[in-house]
């Protein structure tokens, strides 16, 4: 399964944005998820990912095993 259209906006905006991205990774992912239009799979999905860097984050993500492949 391919990323979402919303998962993609999320990875835009942590990209574009360095207070968003350190927001996203850093503890406050649940508030930063909230102004994205996530199904509750994708939602539940970034909640679970583990990850210290964009790069990591992003690729763990964009797993099928994250998006219900």
């Amino acid at each position: 399964m391919m990323p979402t259209r919303s998962i993609d906006e999320l990875v835009w905006m942590a990209l574009t944005d360095s207070t968003f991205r350190e927001q996203l990774l850093n503890g406050h992912r649940r508030e930063v998820l909230a102004v994205f239009s996530l199904t509750e799979a994708e939602r539940q999905a970034a909640l679970a990912v583990k990850a210290d860097t964009l790069e990591a984050f992003a690729g763990a993500l964009c797993q099928p095993v994250f998006l219900g492949a």
